[in-house]
């Protein structure tokens, strides 16, 4: 059944990537769905012929291509791996071993991320020569840990994730007989010295979401050998989204700009009404997804909103992921620099004011991210979320510029202009996603922390239900909702 005018079966409240898919899905399946997405939001930045694309997290940056095919499939899109933008197949490499994923810099050591541990092992043994053995052996631990979850592989490959959530028997399987030691990474990694722990530390914030010291080992495990297994593809995550808004409108769902939610309340028994600022004011849905952080859509939910808090007592933001666009000229970049990399300036200091950067740069020749003979570079630096409106924004930017003078020699000489303005204007808004989040309580990491399903009518599929799967998570939330709401129509 089709709703008429202001009236749908599914209002999807924001345009992340988990609203897009649930949303998608939805329409595909001849529900009526209205996507609402923030006025004068944009989630890329053109300027002086280069355009940047903000990340939350290094997964939006390496995308694997066994999870673009399952949305491709699931969703319906024309494109394939190994297509670019400009239509031309990619070239295939045939030992993805030699192709590293990203890079990892420390005050003494530079690490390549490879997909294969042979290689990886090399680096670690030149990096951190006196804890070799001890590292081979902590890594053959993890090794086996990831291998409790191969077992599992038919239940997950025919679900397209590699991780276990909504294959019910499989977890209660493999976690009834508890097969995984209780031994939080911290600890484990107690042996080792700070380099190295930081090392580690670092990769498994830089794949998700999630700033913790308390990662149990065998999501650890996960994270670690799940994010580097495969080559990565030429399809980035605009180009992901773009996609799937197409099919989105395609199939029959529909877009509406808004300026801010007033207020949500429930709608006798059937539903909720949206009451918006500006013309039309008032949406009445079946069913509401929410896709927003959830500090930030709270406020404006009433009544709804309390329970939306209370959800969210459970995972807070500890610090703003703050984007920094600088155009700069090929050749300042230092041989062996990856297009993606993290660096830490200082073992001694805290990872905000520029200490800790996750940088991504476009690819070379990639004439249409930069000019020719440039790169646009995307450097994202931590404030700390509570002190985000005291923070001196240009002494801020002073300081990350002088972290990238230690990574790029001569880099003063070849920058074409530093933009921080696109922050500045965006960062305020209920659609800005940026953020790393801390959790001060104990969750169950294969469930979630924040439930995909708030109440009876109400679903949330922000960052904050899997914050530790990036891309991957984001994604599940979406099918997975999607996939729940439809079954209430059979």
């Amino acid at each position: 059944m089709k709703w008429l005018g202001n009236e749908q079966e599914v209002v999807v409240l924001g345009s992340g990537l988990g609203g897009l898919v649930a949303g998608t899905l939805l329409s595909k399946s001849n529900r009526s769905v209205l996507l609402l997405r923030e006025k004068g939001y944009l989630s890329s930045h053109a300027i002086k012929g280069y355009h940047f694309v903000p990340f939350s997290n290094l997964s939006e940056k390496c995308l694997k291509p066994s999870l673009i095919r399952k949305v491709s499939q699931t969703l319906g899109l024309s494109f394939l791996v190994g297509t670019r933008e400009d239509g031309k197949q990619t070239k295939v490499v045939s030992d993805k071993s030699h192709s590293p994923t990203y890079q990892v810099v420390l005050p003494k050591a530079r690490i390549d991320i490879f997909p294969h541990r042979s290689l990886s092992q090399r680096e670690w043994s030149r990096e951190f020569p006196k804890e070799a053995v001890k590292i081979e052996a902590f890594y053959d631990e993890l090794d086996r840990i990831q291998g409790l979850f191969r077992k599992g592989d038919g239940k997950r490959k025919s679900s397209g994730f590699s991780f276990p959530f909504e294959e019910r028997s499989f977890v209660k399987k493999i976690f009834s007989s508890d097969p995984f030691p209780n031994e939080e990474m911290d600890k484990k990694l107690l042996p080792f010295s700070k380099e190295f722990r930081e090392f580690i530390r670092l990769q498994l914030i830089s794949w998700g979401n999630f700033c913790s010291d308390r990662f149990p080992i065998a999501l650890a495990a996960q994270v670690l050998f799940d994010q580097t297994n495969e080559l990565n593809s030429d399809i980035d995550i605009e180009r992901l989204e773009k996609e799937i808004l197409n099919q989105f409108s395609r199939s029959g769902g529909r877009v509406e700009e808004i300026d801010r939610v007033k207020e949500i309340k429930a709608w006798r028994r059937k539903g909720f009404t949206l009451n918006l600022e500006g013309n039309p004011g008032v949406f009445r849905s079946q069913y509401l997804i929410i896709n927003s952080p959830l500090h930030r859509i709270s406020p404006f939910l009433g009544k709804t909103g309390k329970g939306l808090l209370k959800r969210g007592k459970k995972i807070k933001p500890l610090y703003v992921i703050t984007p920094l666009f600088v155009g700069i000229h090929e050749k300042v970049i230092p041989v062996g620099m990856k297009d993606h990399l993290i660096s830490l300036l200082d073992l001694e200091r805290p990872y905000e004011d520029g200490n800790l950067l996750f940088l991504s740069m476009s690819p070379k020749g990639d004439k249409t991210r930069a000019p020719e003979e440039r790169r646009a570079l995307t450097v994202e630096g931590l404030i700390d979320a509570e002190k985000w409106d005291q923070i001196d924004l240009a002494s801020y930017q002073q300081k990350v510029m002088n972290h990238l003078y230690h990574l790029f020699p001569f880099l003063e000489n070849y920058v074409e202009f530093v933009d921080f303005q696109w922050v500045s204007e965006q960062s305020p808004k209920w659609s800005y996603s940026h953020f790393l989040y801390e959790s001060g309580s104990d969750f169950s990491w294969w469930k979630g922390v924040v439930p995909l399903r708030m109440s009876k009518s109400v679903y949330f599929v922000g960052k904050e239900n899997f914050p530790y799967w990036g891309v991957g998570g984001e994604i599940l939330g979406g099918l997975t909702v999607a996939q729940r709401i439809l079954k209430k129509y059979e």
